[in-house]
């Protein structure tokens, strides 16, 4: 008797379909929280360290390098090894990385851990939304993924209080190490998703190496996409970058605003970015992937030059432009994983997500790199705008060559694995 696997897949527990997309949101949002502190601990290590906002950029484009060597790596080894066993291991690591980067003691001590944190960090990412895209429902796909995508801002938001804590209970000069070494925290959550959760599907039992399944990324039917994906990669990233790497550093030297200051702005900047993403979920599955790429990536462009070039008069404008621009420059990543596992057939979706994603984000790793470049020459702001406007471009010309894929059946190409019985313990 043949029954096919999304049939299969749709009878799955809904408690183990509840389960992957907790599991998947915590290393996210504990993502988040673990890279968002970076940039609120820059603004008191680049003293410290002897650091110019040049060289701050330089560590930051190195890093994100990193995570996108390390995101092909992880990924392929998701698809070798399963998605659950992959992700504790890349939370595990970027917790531990992430702690150490508070033992720096000169600029660079800080890039060697940095990078590493990057290999780690760069795999959760694919493997999570792989998981949680082959438990979801085709019609709900786009909000599912969203919903994990939105645990960013939840990170985020921790991350942020423990700045406003730390800063305000010890000297900035060594707040910052207290800030990273609470980055070990998340380590805990890998156990636990490691005994609660389990893989949707078995990928075939087909002998392929790593080497072999970056391969089958450029075979003829998918370079097409491969290609453009990674383009995408590239758009999202480069506008979520521009925007929110330095904003703390914005906030406090353009805007001239304290710890408790930039702390409010930024958790506005959060719950706008919480409701992006929640908002582009519901609309990816309403009118299609491209359609509502294409109204964030325009909103984003608007939202920066509004954030940039009006000054912060008050509270009462501040606070809605920067709510504004947390839900477009945020909130049009929040298809991306939806998207991307449409794009990769299943044998091959975790180490194809993972090159789209990272190696888009190695390649967007340069606009860190350009805004403090040209900081100092066109201005933090200004350079914010241009690499965001950059990165819209290069999405909406990778939108124009990727097909619609709403409602994709991802699990049909799977024809001769068996689906994992929830019940059953995983090797």
């Amino acid at each position: 008797m043949s029954t096919s696997v999304e049939s299969s897949a749709k009878a799955v527990d809904s408690k183990m379909r509840k389960r992957a997309v907790v599991a998947a949101g915590m290393g996210w949002g504990l993502d988040g929280f673990t890279w968002t502190m970076y940039g609120f601990a820059l603004t008191a290590a680049l003293p410290v360290l002897h650091l110019t906002t040049a060289a701050a950029g330089w560590v930051t484009a190195v890093s994100i390098v990193a995570s996108a060597v390390g995101g092909v790596i992880f990924g392929a080894l998701a698809d070798r090894f399963g998605r659950v066993r992959v992700l504790t291991w890349v939370i595990l690591g970027y917790s531990l990385f992430t702690a150490l980067t508070a033992t720096s003691q000169d600029g660079a001590q800080f890039l060697i851990w940095r990078v590493l944190e990057g290999l780690t960090f760069g795999g959760e990412w694919a493997v999570g939304a792989a998981l949680v895209a082959e438990y979801a429902r085709p019609e709900n796909r786009g909000r599912a993924l969203a919903f994990v995508q939105s645990c960013y801002a939840i990170g985020w938001a921790v991350s942020t209080t423990a700045y406003l804590v730390l800063f305000s209970l010890a000297p900035p000069e060594v707040a910052w190490r207290y800030l990273f070494l609470v980055g070990i925290l998340p380590a805990l959550v890998a156990l636990y998703i490691r005994k609660t959760t389990r893989d949707v599907v078995q990928i075939p039992a087909v002998k392929v190496d790593n080497k072999g399944k970056v391969r089958a990324l450029f075979a003829a039917g998918q370079v097409k996409k491969t290609v453009f994906a990674t383009l995408l990669g590239v758009g999202v990233q480069g506008i979520y970058y521009s925007v929110f790497v330095f904003l703390p550093l914005f906030l406090k030297d353009e805007r001239g605003l304290t710890v408790v200051g930039t702390a409010g702005y930024t958790w506005t900047a959060i719950v706008g970015s919480f409701v992006g993403y929640i908002a582009s979920g519901f609309l990816h599955d309403a009118l299609g992937r491209r359609l509502t790429f294409l109204l964030f990536f325009l909103g984003s462009v608007a939202s920066i030059c509004l954030f940039v070039l009006t000054p912060l008069a008050g509270p009462e404008v501040g606070l809605v432009i920067i709510f504004i621009l947390g839900f477009f420059a945020s909130g049009q990543a929040g298809g991306t994983g939806s998207y991307l596992a449409e794009l990769f057939p299943t044998n091959i979706r975790a180490t194809g997500q993972a090159f789209a994603y990272n190696v888009g984000r190695g390649l967007a790793a340069f606009g860190p790199l350009t805004v403090g470049g040209m900081a100092a020459s066109i201005g933090l702001g200004n350079s914010i705008l241009l690499v965001g406007t950059v990165g819209a471009g290069l999405g909406c010309i990778a939108l124009a060559m990727l097909p619609e894929t709403r409602r994709k059946n991802i699990l049909e190409d799977v024809t001769a694995s068996p689906v994992n019985h929830p019940a059953k313990e995983q090797r």
